[in-house]
């Protein structure tokens, strides 16, 4: 769905093309993979026979081993669905859906065309930025439901699942014991914090710049209940994407005039120290348990974004940050 070509058309299988031009009203005649990102899901784009695309989405189940119980079953409904649905409600920037066929976990959807915003040049990504984070007020102050995504909650169970995986794939063995406790109050802490809905992983890859030039939304499936912070940790401190002080602080500040409520900061380096150490993990163990090392380098950036909000962490977490920051510097570049 947002992802450049990585091999050669390819056949249309016979059951799919025919489901696929019974959605489409129009023969698909080649296939056209697409670069997965971190997820298990796989994209490929279609080519029809009356000029136009559409991509195929195969919504695999992730790895249970990296999901908290929450997400661990393979949902019927197909979260991505539903999600879309109540965000499109909303007027969001969601692609479109042309079809789906549960039983195969199959999706096709609007193609958004191949540009993220990380993409881009600096100031074309900053005025991509500036949208998206109006867009993210946008969302944070939607109104709640009592369907999914309203009834998963970034709850202290989740929380130190995450932690859990930063400590198994992200330090080394002498720091694990060091550091539990810290994280074990770390996930109370931002347990109690105030929720909204949240997507979970708003940053630069997700979001595309189709082919008329308007900001689109992906990868919204796993959408919860959890603190603003969440997604601000996840655009303003983007692995993918360098930002600096300057508009981050721009961003912020635009933020907060559009949602009408300013984060706090302790709130924000609570989240950005979850969020960045469960992106570090994970992108450790892509590389190092997957094999898949086009992750190794967004590793420093992960890390630096943790070391960069110790300095904010409340009075009685001054200790677990500072073994913290030994735990990461021990960690080779």
């Amino acid at each position: 769905m947002g992802g450049s070509g990585c091999g050669e058309s390819q056949p249309v299988p016979t059951r799919a093309g025919s489901w696929i031009e019974a959605c489409c009203q129009s023969r698909a005649v080649a296939l056209e993979p697409l670069a997965a990102g971190a997820g298990a899901r796989r994209y490929a784009r279609v080519h029809l026979a009356n000029g136009t695309t559409v991509v195929w989405m195969h919504a695999i189940p992730e790895d249970p081993e990296i999901l908290p119980a929450a997400l661990r079953a393979p949902s019927a409904d197909l979260p991505f669905v539903t999600v879309t649905e109540i965000l499109a409600e909303q007027g969001l920037p969601v692609p479109q859906i042309y079809g789906v066929q549960r039983d195969e976990r199959w999706i096709l959807v609007e193609d958004l065309g191949d540009r993220h915003i990380s993409d881009l040049p600096q100031p074309q990504r900053l005025d991509r930025q500036k949208e998206a984070i109006e867009l993210l007020a946008r969302v944070h102050t939607m109104p709640r439901g009592e369907t999914l995504p309203f009834t998963r909650h970034f709850d202290e169970e989740w929380i130190r699942f995450e932690l859990a995986h930063f400590l198994k794939h992200g330090v080394s063995e002498a720091f694990r014991e060091p550091l539990t406790a810290g994280l074990e109050e770390l996930a109370r802490l931002i347990a109690r914090l105030p929720r909204a809905l949240c997507l979970r992983d708003f940053q630069s890859q997700n979001l595309m710049v189709d082919p008329s030039g308007k900001l689109r939304i992906l990868d919204y499936q796993d959408a919860l209940l959890a603190p603003p912070e969440l997604d601000l940790a996840a655009l303003l401190y983007d692995s993918y994407s360098e930002i600096s002080d300057e508009d981050r602080h721009s961003l912020l500040e635009r933020y907060a005039k559009r949602r009408g409520d300013a984060p706090g900061a302790r709130a924000l380096a609570l989240l950005v120290i979850q969020r960045k150490c469960k992106d570090f993990a994970r992108f450790r163990y892509l590389a190092r348990v997957k094999h898949d090392v086009r992750f190794t380098r967004y590793e420093r950036s992960a890390r630096q974004a943790v070391l960069s909000a110790l300095p904010s962490l409340p009075a009685e977490l001054g200790g677990f940050g500072q073994t913290l920051a030994e735990a990461l510097g021990e960690v080779p570049a």
